[in-house]
């Protein structure tokens, strides 16, 4: 595709369309709306290919994000009630009896979450689980019910900072690990200037990272749009 054989896409398309279509059900809040999202994401590629940029090493990987970058706009678009917490589409409860799919949309919440520490895990599973109310969360916790509220609100930023980080595939001889490892927290201004000032002047120069950051504040743009509840709930009432 790369030198000029145009043809060469309808392989690629061959080949990737099922998974396409498979995160493309997954992801959006309307099922019938993942035929227009898989078309699409594979024109943008397309687009993307033909002006010399998009995928370099993993075609798959690139089109599936870009799935969901569609998938995504179109929920927000739409402003879907059926969406549940502040996760991103991966929280979208889809009724489906596959359970395959159930625990594709689980997994990223359940790696974010089994990151944080034990104490905002708690308090999150007493919360957001087991619905207890700041008192009862308290007297399990030895807390005071401000305590808790104030715990609690610290572990919700900690989940959305680890959720987003949980996006951007990092692998150990990755150049710019450094830099995309602090992407998450980035997004949610909880980085230090200093830090801010490198990660920005890296992405001046970096297409990947930028691509990254632009996917991670839209996801983030996605969470600030749903209700506040429910989405740790349902990853890890899937999850078992």
């Amino acid at each position: 595709m790369r030198q000029g054989d145009s043809a060469a896409f309808g392989v690629l398309y061959g080949r990737y369309v099922a998974v396409a279509g498979y995160v493309a059900r997954a992801e959006t809040d309307n099922s019938s709306d993942a035929e227009d999202v898989v078309a699409e994401a594979f024109a943008a590629v397309l687009e993307a290919l033909s002006a010399g940029k998009g995928p370099r090493e993993s075609f798959q990987a690139y089109l599936t994000t870009t799935v969901r970058r569609m998938a995504h706009r179109r929920n927000i678009r739409s402003r879907r009630t059926a969406t549940l917490g502040y996760g991103s589409a991966m929280d979208v409860l889809v009724l489906d009896d596959n359970s395959s799919i159930r625990v594709l949309e689980s997994t990223i919440m359940m790696r974010a979450f089994r990151s944080l520490p034990v104490r905002w895990r708690a308090v999150l599973w007493c919360v957001e689980v087991e619905g207890l109310k700041p008192a009862a969360t308290g007297r399990v916790m030895e807390l005071s019910p401000n305590g808790v509220s104030s715990l609690l609100i610290r572990a919700r930023e900690g989940l959305r900072q680890a959720y987003l980080q949980e996006h951007i595939a990092q692998a150990p001889n990755d150049p710019c690990v450094d830099f995309s490892r602090h992407l998450g927290k980035f997004v949610r201004n909880a980085v230090r200037k200093a830090a801010r000032e490198r990660v920005d002047h890296h992405v001046a120069d970096c297409r990947r990272c930028a691509d990254s950051l632009d996917y991670l504040k839209e996801i983030d743009q996605a969470m600030s749009e749903r209700p506040k509840s429910g989405a740790v709930t349902l990853a890890l009432g899937w999850s078992g």
